[in-house]
């Protein structure tokens, strides 16, 4: 069925698609126009306003128009229509996720996705100028990095240091974001059969590492109240796991941000207990107050700490580098370890992510107000369109944990998907408590497809 899309329907889907840095202008244009055709937002059989309509509306000359419209029609996203114009003629659907719960979370379907807790793309990525005298500069010839590039490395240390925790630049190894990181040190610290306390719920990606590495997880109830120091020492010394993994920034999925004084309870008891803890640190630069708690490896007298973190949420996931904090007799013996699994992180990739450190504050300062408002607004659209939801206002990061007044959080899942939008059910997030009334949701999306997505989803409610 054929449909003509008014330019000022199409200025609608498109959002600030103009927005961002690390593309040319015609290139966002595509990619804005071809994420609304992959959403469904602008669905198939769609007739484009003319390109002279469509360079005054945006605001942009008519060849920057004509080449990104090219690059679809290249693509077979779109399609000239004698007499008719430009049509829509649709994307290709991914094939069928796997079982197991991060694929579930991760794998890109036909629509909206609210389900993967990542930014949208790599616009948060400022400018970084990397040519082949830059890789040649940036570390070995051969190219071949275990431990990572010195001036990646060393700019982490230096970030931890300024975060209240002295750090050398041994101490580092950059890995492959931060689930490398985190199946590196459990690896190390663990073995199969072992207990590992995590928070309940917690980062979804860890209850799949846990059950590959035959780890058996104890949860550590976690609720809006924050830590639970009290509940953390009696599972230690009921259960008496091997390493407890903490997420002691923000949390997800609840979006929660710890205090200073929990941080300092928490210390206490650790050193107490004299407990390994494989800290997560990955959404710390992402608190909405803009305030930075020294992390709990700076506070500890006798614990064993290691810290996880990562450029991912901050930057882009597809950069695919995070980094781990250890002792340097650890940090040594993990490099060796890695040698059997892989010979180091890319190095393109290395160099980039240096250079978004040496502009860390302005990725920040425009990253942290802008997930804040658009929290705000994932929250103001589900009070009006779902008041039945209770949603958990986070502190930080880049969703929202919200409790339904039933528990068919994966039956909405399912229906939700057949309508075009996903989302990440509570019980991917649970060890043992249960999680059926809860789902998790991404806001950081383009505004038109937050609008958009949540908009089905009440449709899929009211269907429920």
């Amino acid at each position: 069925m054929t449909a003509r899309v008014g330019t000022n329907a199409l200025l609608n889907m498109l959002g600030d698609w103009s927005v961002g840095v690390g593309a040319t202008l015609h290139g966002r244009l595509a990619d804005s126009l071809r994420q609304a055709v992959e959403t469904g937002v602008l669905p198939a059989g769609s007739v484009l306003p003319s390109e002279r309509a469509l360079a005054r509306s945006l605001a942009v000359s008519r060849s920057t128009i004509t080449t990104a419209l090219n690059q679809l029609k290249a693509e077979g996203i779109l399609e000239a229509r004698q007499g008719s114009g430009t049509a829509v003629v649709g994307a290709e659907a991914a094939a069928p996720a796997g079982a197991t719960i991060l694929p579930g979370i991760l794998g890109v379907g036909h629509g909206i996705d609210l389900a993967a807790s990542t930014p949208a793309d790599a616009r948060a990525l400022p400018t970084v100028e990397v040519d082949l005298e830059a890789l040649l500069r940036a570390g070995p010839r051969h190219g071949y990095t275990p431990a990572g590039l010195p001036a990646l490395r060393d700019a982490v240390a230096k970030r931890f240091t300024l975060d209240g925790l002295a750090t050398e630049l041994d101490e580092i190894i950059i890995t492959n974001g931060a689930q490398h990181g985190l199946a590196l040190a459990l690896k190390f610290l663990a073995r199969p059969g072992d207990r590992v306390l995590v928070d309940d719920p917690t980062y979804p990606g860890m209850i799949d590492m846990l059950a590959s590495l035959d780890l058996e997880p104890v949860g550590l109830p976690r609720t809006a109240g924050g830590i639970d120091v009290g509940g953390l020492r009696r599972l230690v010394e009921q259960h008496r796991p091997t390493v407890a993994y903490l997420q002691t920034s923000v949390h997800n999925p609840t979006g929660a941000a710890a205090l200073d004084w929990e941080l300092r309870s928490l210390a206490s008891v650790c050193d107490e207990l004299n407990l390994t803890v494989l800290e997560d640190l990955v959404l710390a630069d992402l608190r909405y107050d803009g305030s930075r708690p020294a992390p709990l490896a700076a506070r500890v007298t006798r614990a064993e700490v290691l810290v996880i973190g990562s450029i991912s949420k901050l930057g882009w996931g597809g950069l695919r580098i995070g980094w781990l904090r250890a002792p340097t007799s650890i940090s040594e013996q993990l490099v060796r370890a890695r040698l059997t699994a892989d010979l180091g992180s890319s190095v393109p990739s290395q160099v980039i992510a240096a250079g978004v450190l040496t502009k860390f504050d302005d990725v920040v300062s425009v990253r942290q107000p802008t997930l804040g408002d658009r929290a705000q607004l994932a929250i103001k659209l589900i009070d009006e369109l779902l008041p039945t939801w209770s949603v958990l206002e986070p502190q930080g990061g880049l969703s929202l944990w919200i409790e339904l007044p039933a528990p068919v959080g994966e039956r909405l899942s399912q229906l939700s998907a057949r309508m075009g939008v996903t989302i990440a059910t509570g019980a991917a997030a649970c060890v043992e408590s249960d999680g059926a009334s809860f789902i998790r949701l991404c806001f950081d999306r383009p505004e038109v497809q937050l609008r958009e997505g949540i908009k089905r989803l009440a449709k899929a409610w009211q269907e429920i």
